[in-house]
């Protein structure tokens, strides 16, 4: 009930001023008000108590669903140089290696092979430093023929620096000077010998430190065994050197050719013969094997080359444009008014190839446009490699490499379904 002191004048709940006299309406009032605010209280408790009652009964709710992580190719990944690259790959023990073009930056680069890091070894071509004409491995040495110097064995660092082998004023001494001396460089594998080719190859024995072979012509595409046999494509033929008792006379002459052998192969198999596109010596099983034409062809790497028929494309007018092995696959690329890629899953060739107009890496290109969704394909090369680890390195154009390896990339850990800019950087200009 209504506390009756409030109708006393003086009392301490007196809400009015103690000049005001208290009329019975004041009082009717006062009393209203208090029962508004009192309502107004219990409304607000009932109110906080309901909320607290569906709180408990409402169930709690879910955490936001997380993408799922995108699927990484690993079957292919694409590296982006920012300059052409027109000397074929080699590695050594830890990296693959590009060289860049001689009249432009002409740098070295990297790529390890276990993490796809890629650093520049060799910066851009500066006035003190000389040209590279070209550059080989052995697996564990990288030489490099410089310019105006010769060729020198690269100790990691600085060209300039690194020991010369063969010095250029030696090999013109007593030879017949034909040409550029070396546009490429081939090792044995055992690291003993290497040989400078392109026009007037020079052959080199690193144990003896003496050249052991000149000649004469121009070389496609040659190898070299452990015991220095030279074995080349010389544009519409083939031959065989053996290491010459007297390297300083033209061997490249007829007069001189002294265990110099030349192979016609139109007239070995079904094939007809035609252009070279691949040589490949198997180390292993000392074999080597040569594309051309319609035909891949193979023989014991000996002086005496005697090649039989691997593979002959079915068909008319067919032809190999490209052909690399590494001992496991062949991956081979075909025109007869249609590019075609042929692959097979062993060295020589047996069974159904599988075929395939393009190859389609699944990598989208969005470096040009956002909304850009063209995957990126493999439909022609400039070039072939195999790494040692059975990776293939497609050179696409200038500067762009797809790497493939339908098992799975091995190594390369960086670098596996994504596409890599590599960009020289500024303050080397």
């Amino acid at each position: 009930m209504f506390d009756k002191s409030l109708d006393k004048p003086n009392s301490m709940h007196n809400f009015a001023p103690s000049n005001q006299i208290i009329t019975p309406k004041i009082i009717k009032d006062m009393k209203q008000t208090l029962k508004i605010m009192a309502a107004a209280l219990l409304i607000s408790a009932f109110s906080v108590q309901s909320a607290s009652a569906q709180a408990k009964r409402r169930p709690a709710a879910k955490p936001a669903a997380k993408k799922p992580a995108q699927k990484v190719n690993n079957n292919f990944a694409i590296i982006e140089l920012d300059e052409w690259i027109n000397q074929p790959l080699f590695e050594d023990e830890e990296n693959v290696y590009f060289l860049g073009i001689r009249h432009s930056e002409n740098t070295l680069r990297a790529v390890n092979k276990l993490t796809g890091d890629i650093k520049l070894v060799v910066p851009k071509k500066k006035r003190a430093r000389p040209i590279i004409n070209c550059a080989g491995s052995d697996g564990k040495n990288i030489y490099m023929r410089v310019e105006n110097k010769g060729v020198a064995r690269f100790n990691g660092t600085d060209v300039n620096t690194s020991e010369l082998v063969l010095e250029q004023s030696e090999w013109n001494k007593g030879f017949l000077l034909f040409g550029n001396r070396g546009s490429h460089i081939a090792c044995s594998p055992n690291g003993r010998y290497f040989l400078l080719y392109g026009d007037s190859p020079i052959e080199y024995d690193l144990e003896a430190k003496k050249v052991v072979r000149h000649g004469v012509g121009g070389i496609q595409k040659a190898v070299i065994t452990n015991d220095g046999l030279q074995i080349a494509i010389e544009y519409y033929n083939m031959y065989t050197a053996t290491l010459h008792p007297n390297p300083t006379i033209d061997t490249g002459s007829p007069k001189n050719a002294i265990g110099k052998k030349e192979y016609k192969l139109d007239k070995i198999g079904n094939g007809a013969g035609g252009s070279f596109c691949g040589l490949w010596y198997d180390v292993p099983a000392d074999t080597v094997y040569v594309a051309l034409g319609e035909q891949v062809l193979k023989s014991p790497a000996k002086p005496d080359l005697k090649f039989e028929e691997v593979y002959c494309l079915p068909g008319e007018n067919k032809q190999f444009t490209n052909y690399v092995c590494n001992g496991q696959r062949v991956f081979a690329l075909t025109d007869n008014y249609e590019k075609k890629i042929y692959e097979w899953d062993n060295k020589d060739m047996k069974g159904a190839p599988k075929i395939s107009k393009e190859i389609d890496t699944g990598i989208i290109d969005k470096r040009h446009w956002e909304g850009n969704t063209t995957t990126m394909k493999i439909s022609d090369a400039q070039r072939l490699y195999y790494d040692k680890a059975g990776n293939l390195w497609v050179q696409v154009n200038d500067g762009r490499f797809i790497i493939y390896n339908p098992d799975g990339i091995k190594g390369l850990t960086n670098l596996k379904g994504k596409i890599t800019e590599n960009k020289l950087p500024k303050e080397e200009d």
